[in-house]
């Protein structure tokens, strides 16, 4: 089996690649400082606040300090008693929570129980009460693990680990493969610090999730390999400090298989180039009409006002699934698929590529082998053919026309069938209109047609300009 790593003679320039990104994306002293106070003036404040809480504290990666520069979020958590009633406890936190928002923009926001967030002088920031509890005692709500986060990594993480919990978020991102929310279903910043604990450093991460075979099951706690059994997920990474959870459950199978082949990617060329922002050029209206000439394409327009970000992307993702599956069923083939929507926008879009918008009127249905006699029987007798059955080399064959060969009246009885939100389909002509109508749908179609991954055009890219500098010096 073929093992990659990266080459010897290319350590020295990962080295440096390292030294250069750190200082774009590791936080500055003065940063630090002024950050530190911000949150210490909102911590103050709750404690001011009269309930019953008993303590409030800084969590996220703030709190552990491996935060990325350009982050400007923080996440706060307010801890109550678990002896204080459920109700009560949720009344007392999103109060507690809007105090804190006094004179600033707030909203409500949900996850397992409703919690406040809002902005502070330009800083996102989220304000949840969680109950607080110790090792080893049962969970009450979701976010009660986190104080436990908190004191695992405080404990066991080294500083040196902290910066490579830097490169390791922000190479994900730079993949498109980081965030644990439904939008992004990749990897959280939780997870990656846990991969740093275990791997040891970013470049030992890199190599190993290079040379992955699925499914990927791991544990730091030597106490919890016998649970690794109980997960079935494709990448499993028990919580520490949970042995009933993977952590990694978020991840979907697209966003494991990008940082495992973005890894081989980095191996081959660790230079700074890989980080750099790569802007996708926008399509003009001229380039799509030639795309819908070639390419057999479906756009779903979802109307989503007011619903939040988490359920337009949970329940669209969710159904698209099952839409696809539907699809597949009735002969379509999926080339490709995509969802783009953007917090804060009406609207919602699937983009699907198929092989055919409209399939053939009729269709040939192999049977079993003539030799199976109970089968063959069967076929005979149950088959719906308007030709046959007939016998081709050593099977039973037949001919039946399909019921339904349009897939636009297909997707639109789905749609309103199972996704419960007003919905569109737009083919052909209406994808032109939709895109003259829309500006920021030329931003999704963009995305859709790039050709290949964003990070293998940047090596293919490395690659042929590093060819010409070669056989320009050799001349």
């Amino acid at each position: 089996m073929t093992h990659i790593s990266m080459d010897k003679s290319k350590q020295n320039l990962y080295k440096q690649t390292k030294k250069d990104i750190l200082d774009i994306i590791k936080p500055g002293s003065k940063q630090l400082i002024h950050e530190k106070k911000f949150v210490e003036n909102i911590l103050k404040k709750i404690e001011k606040i009269k309930g019953n809480h008993i303590s409030a504290i800084i969590a996220g990666s703030f709190g552990k300090g491996t935060n990325l520069k350009d982050a400007k979020d923080f996440d706060i958590f307010a801890l109550y008693p678990p002896s204080l009633p459920r109700e009560q406890f949720m009344k007392e936190g999103l109060e507690l929570g809007q105090k804190v928002f006094k004179g600033y923009f707030w909203e409500k926001a949900y996850s397992q129980h409703p919690y406040i967030r809002g902005v502070i002088d330009g800083y996102k920031v989220e304000v949840v009460p969680a109950y607080k509890i110790e090792p080893g005692d049962s969970i009450i709500s979701a976010v009660d693990r986190t104080s436990l986060h908190l004191l695992f990594i405080e404990k066991n993480m080294k500083n040196s680990q902290k910066d490579d919990v830097r490169l390791l978020k922000y190479f994900m991102k730079k993949v498109g493969c980081y965030g644990a929310d439904s939008a992004i279903s990749g990897f959280s910043g939780y997870l990656c610090e846990l991969l740093i604990l275990f791997y040891g450093d970013f470049l030992n991460t890199i190599k190993h999730a290079a040379n992955w075979s699925l499914p990927i099951k791991f544990t730091l706690i030597k106490e919890q390999h016998t649970n690794l059994a109980r997960f079935d997920e494709t990448l499993v990474v028990i919580d520490p400090v949970d042995d009933t959870r993977n952590v990694a459950s978020a991840v979907s199978d697209r966003q494991l298989s990008m940082f495992i082949a973005a890894s081989r990617v980095f191996l081959e060329n660790p230079t700074t180039g890989f980080f750099m922002k790569r802007p996708v050029k926008q399509m003009t209206y001229h380039q799509l009409v030639g795309r819908l000439e070639n390419f057999a394409m479906i756009v779903l327009e979802f109307e989503v006002k007011d619903m939040l970000k988490e359920i337009v992307w949970s329940k669209i993702r969710k159904n698209t699934k099952k839409l696809l599956q539907h699809l597949e069923f009735d002969d379509f083939k999926v080339l490709k698929h995509d969802i783009y929507h953007k917090e804060g926008q009406n609207k919602c879009y699937v983009i699907i590529m198929l092989d055919s918008l409209i399939l053939p009127k009729l269709k040939q249905v192999v049977g079993p082998l003539v030799s199976d006699f109970r089968n063959s029987q069967n076929y005979i007798d149950n088959t719906r053919a308007i030709f046959g059955p007939y016998i081709k080399g050593d099977r039973w064959y037949a001919i039946r026309q399909r019921d339904r060969v349009d897939v636009k009246p297909i997707i639109l009885e789905f749609a309103m069938r199972h996704f419960n939100i007003s919905a569109k389909v737009h083919v052909g002509e209406d994808i032109r209109d939709l895109y003259l109508k829309n500006d920021f749908t030329s931003e999704f179609f963009s995305d859709f047609f790039i050709s290949k991954e964003k990070f293998l055009i940047w090596f293919l890219n490395y690659v042929y300009i590093n060819l010409i500098i070669v056989n320009y010096n050799f001349y």
